[in-house]
């Protein structure tokens, strides 16, 4: 096809990595996973659908700067770990790998996360003392790397066009709280019990609204940024289908699952204690309290268009999974 792009796709196995894959071959590109383990059930089912796996460690620059070879976009995020500095390595060797790969590479599109670049202005959040580091955002580091990814991406198209390379193009995606955190293995870390008794134990609160989104529809966004470079260039495209309390969230789920789902709201010094010990579940869902997100979901429909119609329904992604919630 005369419009098929050469795609690398980065954190291929991933839930967001498995949607772009998949969405990039549906429109016609060639697509090269980058896969760590190329015998893992994962990989060989992209295999299985027609991309090409590419074996590489993120780690290996030189790995990284092979796979980007003769590609036309490539695709990132950010990775998260408990050791910060070496997931902005991690991710920023990509960024690395396509700037080697100029002569060819036109877009760089990264996946970051909603509200990313406005920290500054989160409830809580300022400059640590040099000397105490205990008055630091519980998510500091999560927040800062996710910038200076952005920065980082949004550079390297800089760069090339001052060094006459060919990449003229950056897209950002910024999804929303992901609806595979109702899957195993994250569920088990997001709502302890849950398994169990079916009881939404959180720290959110009755009001706040939760934007929702299939991870794997990231894969749409970058399909059409992909497609249509000229509109989608320059640009940071929030992702959510639905914003929901977490009320609503429980009566969706009573519906796929055909019980009750009750909720179990933490206290604040439940939720506070949980901070102190350093639980990331507890940190993140008090942002969510004190940062509304509910706007992604109409900046999603004006970012997308008519495309938005196809992201998947909060509804139709519980009726796909309820024998794995």
């Amino acid at each position: 096809m005369s419009h098929s792009k050469k795609v690398l796709v980065t954190f291929a196995t991933g839930n967001q990595g498995r949607g772009v894959v998949q969405h990039c071959l549906a429109a016609g590109h060639q697509v090269s996973a980058y896969v760590r383990d190329p015998t893992t059930p994962a990989a060989t089912q992209l295999a299985q659908w027609g991309a090409t796996l590419v074996p590489g460690d993120l780690d290996d620059l030189e790995a990284l700067r092979a796979a980007t070879h003769g590609m036309d976009a490539v695709f990132l995020t950010g990775v998260q770990t408990d050791d910060s500095e070496g997931d902005l390595q991690r991710s920023s060797n990509v960024i690395l790998a396509a700037q080697a790969a100029a002569a060819t590479v036109t877009h760089v599109i990264v996946s970051t996360a909603l509200k990313t670049g406005q920290h500054a202005s989160f409830p809580g959040w300022e400059e640590p003392d040099s000397h105490d580091d205990a008055r630091a955002h519980p998510r500091r580091q999560y927040w800062l790397n996710k910038h200076t990814l952005e920065n980082r991406v949004r550079a390297t198209a800089a760069a090339a066009l001052s060094s006459d390379g060919v990449i003229r193009h950056w897209t950002i995606v910024r999804p929303g709280h992901y609806l595979q955190n109702l899957l195993p293995p994250v569920k088990a870390l997001m709502f302890p019990g849950f398994e169990q008794d079916r009881v939404l134990r959180v720290g959110w609160r009755p009001e706040t609204q939760l934007p929702w989104v299939d991870a794997g529809d990231v894969g749409i966004a970058v399909a059409a940024a992909i497609a249509h470079p000229e509109r989608y260039s320059h640009r940071a495209i929030d992702l959510a289908v639905e914003a929901l309390t977490v009320e609503q969230l429980a009566a969706k789920l009573g519906r796929a699952l055909s019980q009750a789902v009750p909720v179990q709201y933490r206290s604040e010094d439940e939720v506070d204690e949980m901070i102190r010990l350093g639980n990331p579940v507890a940190a993140a869902q008090r942002w969510a309290n004190q940062v509304p997100g509910e706007d992604a979901v109409g900046n999603c429909r004006d970012d997308l268009g008519d495309l938005a119609h196809a992201l998947t329904s909060v509804d139709a992604f519980l009726a796909a999974h309820a024998s794995r919630i």
